[in-house]
């Protein structure tokens, strides 16, 4: 394109796998922010915020970005020049479309937080290249990759990604309010094992919310589909816990190593969250008061739910540490 920079290869290869539509935005950007700028802090509403415009990622983009990609893919992104694409425009107007569906969501999502409310306004700021789809900034901030969107889950204006991007914002929302939870509750994780511990609650619970149809409930018991994934997780569970219980100084190695996959791949893979996303669904009962005494437990929560639903063959393995 005749206006892109050079770039580094890691990100022109991305660029160059795609065909572009160029739509111009930076004028909608303008205006959205001046709207922002101008909303009282006291209204509490979900504010779509583009993280681009003139045809460059925003600084609040990078800074969203700076813990989760390196210095330098970070310094070779703020180099790109480019508009979006057709596809991330469409995932653009999508986002926007659902932000006061989303509000709507959010007493609701907050039941098991008992006591915990996010009483501010929520951003949702929107972005490219950052790789995940859906992640946190801080405390009042959503970010939602527009190229992850596209390039996970196809085009936006599909009728299944619908559904799909408010269980996502949900999860996200989820993950703010259990931010909340912990410093209210002033957490502290005082080893390796409580971080995993937690990360698994954090993750799970999250999890439950962006659950679809497919691993749910039906007709009062687990689909087949859940109960397969849930066999292929287990023995990971329970290996990776025992693991980590015996270790007592763990190198950073073997801490990335023990967390892989906890709560990313296929939901086969997710070890950590998907186990205890369906423990909570199970404890949920339809209703989500019945999760507050998990929630409130913190990271003792996961080997008491761990010895409430593993198999047995499994349990009286994780037994023998927990």
């Amino acid at each position: 394109m005749a206006n892109m920079i050079n770039e580094p290869q890691h990100i022109l290869m991305r660029l160059n796998s795609k065909s572009w539509r160029q739509t111009t935005i930076s004028g909608l950007a303008l205006l959205l922010l001046f709207v922002f700028a101008c909303k009282p802090d006291s209204e509490t509403v979900v504010l779509v915020e583009p993280g681009f415009g003139e045809n460059r990622v925003s600084d609040a983009w990078l800074e969203a970005l700076r813990t989760r990609q390196s210095k330098p893919y970070l310094d070779s992104l703020a180099q790109v020049a480019r508009p979006l694409t057709g596809d991330e425009h469409d995932w653009f107007t999508l986002i926007q479309s659902r932000a006061a569906r989303w509000n709507s969501f959010r007493d609701s999502l907050s039941i098991p937080f008992d006591g915990i409310t996010l009483n501010d306004s929520i951003f949702v700021l929107t972005g490219y290249l950052g790789d995940d789809d859906g992640f946190t900034y801080q405390h009042r901030t959503i970010c939602f990759d527009l190229t992850a969107f596209y390039d996970n889950y196809g085009a936006a204006t599909s009728d299944e990604n619908n559904s799909r991007i408010d269980r996502i914002f949900a999860h996200e929302y989820t993950h703010l309010l259990h931010k909340a939870w912990a410093k209210e509750n002033n957490l502290t994780l005082k080893d390796f094992q409580d971080s995993i511990l937690w990360e698994c609650l954090y993750e799970g619970i999250g999890m439950y919310r962006s659950l679809s149809k497919k691993w749910t409930i039906q007709n009062d018991s687990l689909p087949a589909a859940t109960r397969e994934a849930l066999d292929k997780v287990y023995p990971v569970f329970v290996e990776r816990l025992l693991q980590i219980h015996q270790l007592e100084n763990p190198t950073a190695a073997e801490k990335t190593a023990l967390n892989k996959n906890l709560s990313r791949g296929n939901v086969d893979k997710k070890w950590g969250a998907f186990p205890v996303a369906v423990w909570l669904m199970l404890e949920s009962k339809g209703d989500d008061k019945n999760l507050v005494r998990w929630i409130d437990g913190g990271p003792k929560s996961i080997p008491d739910l761990a010895k409430k639903y593993l198999p047995e063959q499994y349990r009286q393995k994780f037994q023998t540490a927990f």
